[in-house]
């Protein structure tokens, strides 16, 4: 059995333009009936990935994963 991703957008560069899509996404979706959750994606050069263990921070991240979780 095949499953779906929980996440709708993913591989978002964090960057101005990246983040300025994350905002217009908050922005347009129906806060009625979806919650967004952004999480960090793939950990920036540099970084100990043993200093996160329950995920590293978007600031860290060098791309952005967009979730639309149903309420």
């Amino acid at each position: 059995m095949k499953t779906t991703p929980r996440y709708h957008f993913s591989e978002i560069p964090n960057d101005e333009e990246g983040r300025e899509f994350l905002r217009l996404i908050r922005k347009y979706t129906n806060r009625e009936r979806y919650k967004v959750v952004a999480k960090g994606q793939h950990l920036a050069a540099g970084e100990n990935w043993r200093l996160h263990q329950y995920g590293q921070p978007i600031s860290k991240s060098t791309h952005i994963r967009v979730y639309l979780n149903k309420k």
